[in-house]
Order: C-alpha cells, then structure tokens, then sequence
C-alpha cells in the first residue's frame, strides 16, 4: 500500500514541477495575500482628518487642540474661521472631524465650571465614527482631569487633599499594546492556508479527468483511499513551505509575536491542512471542469471564511442560524487554535477539543471522497 502511495506522490510531484507557473503561483501567493491583507485591513484607524473651530483662541483651548494632534491618531488639515466652512468641509470629506471650541472655554474651565465641546463627527462608516467617538471622548476626558487638578493645585491643595481619585491602571493580557495586526495575521494565515489548499487540491483530479489521465488511474491497482493520500501528500509539502513562509514575513515585517509552541503549531497545522486538502477533494469529486471546481472552491473558501470564521466579525453577535453555519467551516477552529497559540502561548490541553473537531473533518472528508471516487470511466 505505501508504496502505490509513494509512486502516486512521486506522479503527482512530477507533474506539479511541469508546470512552473503554477508552481511559483503555489509559493507566491501566500506571501501575496498577506502583504495585500495584512497592510490593507487595519482596524487601528489612525490620520484622522480633523479641523477645528477655535472661537477661544487661548492657551486652554490651544492645549486640546495639541492633545488631539499628538495622540497620533488626528491630523489637524485646517483651522476655522466660521461654522459656515464645517458643512462644506464635511459634505466634501475633506474631514472626518470638527472640533468646536465656544468662547469664555478657558475662563469657564479655570472657574471649574462645566465646559462643554463640541465634536462633529462624520458618521457615514458607523464603525469609523464609534472608534473616533471613543477617541475624542478620552482625549477631552484628560484633558478635563488635568485641569481639574491644575485647578486644585493652585487653590491650595486644601481640596485636592480630600478629592477621592480612583487610580485606574489596566492590565491588558495577550496583545498590550492593542495591535489590531497582531490579531489579523493570525486569522490571516488561517484563510490563506484554506484558500491555497482547497483550490489547488480541488482542481488536482479534475485535470486528471480534462488530460485523460484518468483513464490510466482507473485501471491501476490503486485503491481509491490510496489515490486520495497520494494526492493530499504532496500539497501537504507544498503547504508546509508556504505556512513557514508566511510565519517568518508576519514575524518580519509586521512584528507578529509567536508565543507558544512551534511544534504544537505544526501538528496541529498538519491536521488543519489535512481537513483543508479533503476538502478539495471533495470537491474535486463531484465536479467535471477545472472552471467549476475553481469557483467552487473560491465560493466555499474565501468569502465564508473572512465574514463566518471570526476572522473580523465575533461569531457571537451573529444570527443563531449563522452561527450554525461557521460551525462547518475548519477555518473557523484553526483561526482559534492559531490566536491561541501565536498570541496567548496556550498548550494542547486547551486547544484539544479544536482540534478534534479537525480530525474529525478530516477523516470523514477523505472517506467520503473515496467512496465516491469510481473506478470506472463516466
């Protein structure tokens, strides 16, 4: 039996290096869709226009402009004159924030009295105006401690004394510098990972079927279960080298941590990958044209595993119905078991029941693909 493997893996290997395009395509693509995600998908949102209407023109109102400006997140683009100019700037999207200062804003504030400050905020992407919203409100929330301390300072201390503070200092666990990119690429390299292995092993026996090479198989001694392994073999290796490939350009370019173990990573890479190639062979098998089997490999893979696999969206907030639905996607348990292991260091005692459910894929994929590969001509 291992040796009808081994001359299927060999046949397989020899006709994959016949064809470099595709070869180069099988190793560059990975490294393509990473750079092309990972720099494009950000959600740390970041030079956010902003534009400010200083009635007050004080050294207050002046030093909140400045904390906007130096948090890093808002590029001032154009100071005001009148409100006239904040319609035009926002109809045009030439900001996406407006900074109102009223007058008497820094005699109201040296006086302790509530001073409040107008942020227009553009709210056409609801998600973009949420994390500016939060934004601005820490901004003026510190700046307003500040002054409120600076205030008591200079009325003596007596009242500073007795002002109950809390000290708030939170410890953030696993990512603390909130890098979204750290919780991309792991997600990243799972879709990938799926995307390249479903297609290329989907299109695997239908060419056999386009070249006629099908014929020559069928009246083999291979058995159908050992076709389907000396098919999965060598995608297996080809997949291999992308994923330490693209594990070596997330560490090097996007300073991705890896905290847990490398080996732990493999094996459990070595499951996802078998459940991402039976996968194609299933669909291999019940398709006739290359065409076909691309495209359905394209509408099965990418687009379910970006919005269903909590890639970007929490499964969570998702419809029970659609919930049901990412629970048949191995994308979905190996993008866990990756943020497990790159981002928190966790172990197999945790990540076992993921991976099971792999396993699990698996098995039942491959079987299936072999009961129904025939060994007949249609």
């Amino acid at each position: 039996m291992f040796r009808r493997i081994y001359v299927v893996v060999c046949k397989e290997l020899i006709q994959i290096k016949r064809d470099p395009i595709a070869l180069m395509l099988l190793f560059m693509l990975p490294a393509f869709l990473l750079f092309i995600f990972g720099f494009a998908i950000n959600l740390d949102i970041r030079k956010i226009p902003l534009a400010v209407l200083d009635y007050d023109r004080t050294e207050n109102s002046r030093t909140l402009v400045d904390r906007f400006v130096t948090s890093g997140y808002f590029v001032l683009v154009k100071r005001l004159s009148s409100e006239e100019e904040i319609n035009r700037l926002l109809d045009r999207g030439e900001v996406k924030v407006v900074l109102k200062i009223r007058n008497n804003f820094q005699r109201d504030v040296l006086k302790g009295k509530s001073t409040p400050v107008q942020v227009l905020i553009d709210g056409t992407d609801n998600n973009t105006a949420t994390v500016v919203m939060g934004y601005a409100r820490t901004i003026i929330q510190e700046h307003s401690r500040d002054a409120l301390f600076e205030l008591l300072r200079s009325s003596g201390g007596t009242s500073f004394a007795a002002l109950p503070t809390l000290d708030v200092r939170p410890d953030i666990w696993y990512n603390p510098e909130l890098r979204s990119i750290n919780f991309m690429v792991p997600g990243l390299i799972g879709i990938i990972m799926m995307v390249v292995a479903v297609v290329n092993m989907s299109v695997s026996i239908v060419r056999e079927k386009e070249r006629g090479t099908i014929e020559a198989i069928m009246v083999s001694p291979l058995k159908p279960f050992e076709l389907m392994l000396g098919k999965i073999v060598p995608y297996i290796m080809i997949a291999v080298t992308d994923l330490l490939f693209i594990i070596v350009l997330s560490r090097f370019f996007f300073a991705v941590p890896f905290r847990g173990s490398f080996w732990l990573f493999m094996f459990v890479s070595l499951i996802f990958l078998a459940s991402a190639l039976s996968t194609g062979l299933f669909i291999s098998s019940i398709t006739k044209t290359c065409q076909v089997a691309w495209l359905i490999s394209f509408l099965t893979t990418i687009l379910p595993s970006i919005i269903l696999s909590g890639f970007i969206f929490p499964i969570s907030s998702m419809p029970w119905p659609i919930q049901l639905i990412s629970y048949s996607l191995p994308v979905k348990y190996y993008i866990t078991i990756l943020r497990g292991i790159i981002l928190k260091g966790v172990g197999l005692t945790i990540l076992y029941p993921q991976a099971l459910i792999l396993l699990g894929f698996a098995v039942v994929l491959i079987t299936v693909s072999s009961f129904r590969f025939k060994k007949r001509i249609a």
